[in-house]
């Protein structure tokens, strides 16, 4: 096979594989993160519904933290910044996880314990900032 086929067929098996990734549910890898045992998987409308993203470390949202995936081909939010836009949050880790108002897990904060999803509360609601295990 020529170095030239060898390249086209690498790329669409990467397209193919990027496809699947795509259409997978929230609670398995997909665009975003939202594994099973690892993630908390943040979502732009409450009731854990709209555009989400996985994230499952201590982290501060920057500007590489957007909703990917759709839950229930919902993707309203789509391409939005996490920083302030979560409304919901499922923790599929079996730690707690807390969210915090601000950047570097400072202020005011709402602990979701392992296992659970709930809506942030008033003061976190769309004006969250960062995270952390416990």
């Amino acid at each position: 096979m020529s170095l030239r086929m060898k390249i086209a067929a690498a790329a669409v098996s990467a397209l193919a594989l990027g496809t699947v990734a795509v259409g997978a549910s929230p609670a398995s890898a997909s665009p975003g993160g939202c594994v099973y045992n690892v993630d908390a998987c943040l979502f732009y409308h409450s009731n854990y519904a709209g555009a989400f993203n996985g994230d499952g470390g201590n982290d501060t949202y920057g500007a590489a933290w957007y909703f990917e995936g759709c839950s229930n081909g919902n993707c309203d939010g789509q391409g939005q910044g996490v920083k302030n836009n979560t409304a919901s949050v499922e923790n599929l880790n079996s730690r707690t996880l807390r969210i915090f108002v601000n950047s570097y897990q400072q202020g005011p904060y709402q602990d979701i314990p392992g296992h659970t999803w709930t809506n942030l509360n008033s003061t976190l609601y769309n004006n969250n900032a960062s995270q952390m295990f416990l």
